[in-house]
């Protein structure tokens, strides 16, 4: 036996030592952070409740945020507010909603453009598939006048039974008897049942006229004519002097004047 001992080769231990502690890298996977969900307080406003199921909710004063995220959480897309002392807070609201306000005095009616353009909202509404909600101070007055005509239009119901069944299903709705009777006359203007609407109740005359079509604008001055020539004959003839005749055709110029001008003024 030899006595030699074994040498190492020391290219094979170099390239040992170099790859045995080598351990191969681990592919580093990159976490995709998911947005975090924000959890939004809410709460419903007061007085809320479906007035047609997923298609028009009422209820009184949004006064937080917190009622606002209710309602988006509810589905609701556009938010009709009727009482301009009263307004929610949408401009501090960070969440997708549409806003319109149609600003209506507490305790007083709308008239009828106002209810045309609450009208006009939900037949847009209805078409691309938003959900609306409707709200004064309340709920209760003019929130109750503008569903009672929502009744009118899209149900085709008479209006005492509109009147009757917003107040069965939101108690106190249509609080005034001014409030009854523009849901009465609205239904007349949509059907063409009255002979000349009353100007009293609109506050844009012009607005109302290509709206409605209902004008018959020469009949009451022509019979507001005749009625005065009607009179003055039958006055010429219990005055037998001449003085007495003329005087009294001075004062029937005058009065069917004054007549022509309060009809003027009254429509």
């Amino acid at each position: 036996m030899s006595t030699v001992p074994k040498r190492t080769n020391v290219k094979l231990a170099k390239l040992f030592y170099k790859y045995a502690d080598a351990s191969p890298k681990e592919e580093t996977k990159q976490e995709v952070e998911e947005p975090e969900t924000k959890q939004y307080d809410s709460y419903p406003p007061y007085n809320f409740s479906w007035f047609v199921k997923d298609k028009v909710a009422a209820m009184g004063w949004p006064q937080t945020v917190e009622n606002l995220n209710y309602l988006v959480d509810s589905g609701i897309n556009h938010l009709i507010t009727l009482s301009p002392e009263k307004l929610p807070p949408v401009f501090d609201f960070e969440r997708k909603l549409k806003w319109t306000e149609i600003g209506i005095k507490e305790f007083g009616a709308p008239t009828l453009k106002q209810i045309l353009k609450f009208i006009e909202i939900c037949e847009r509404a209805e078409m691309k598939g938003e959900v609306i909600g409707v709200h004064c101070r309340h709920g209760r007055g003019r929130t109750g006048t503008m569903l009672a005509c929502y009744l009118v239009h899209f149900k085709n119901m008479a209006p005492e039974r509109a009147v009757l069944t917003v107040r069965v299903q939101r108690p106190g709705s249509c609080e005034t008897y001014e409030q009854e009777k523009i849901v009465c006359y609205y239904h007349d203007c949509v059907r063409g049942t009255i002979p000349k609407p009353d100007y009293r109740l609109v506050d844009d005359k012009v607005y109302f006229e290509c709206s409605m079509k209902y004008l018959y604008p020469d009949e009451d001055e022509n019979t507001c004519k005749d009625e005065v020539q009607i009179d003055k004959e039958t006055t010429d003839i219990n005055f037998k002097s001449k003085d007495d005749v003329e005087v009294q055709k001075k004062k029937m110029k005058r009065k069917s004047k004054a007549m022509v001008i309060n009809h003027k003024i009254y429509f």
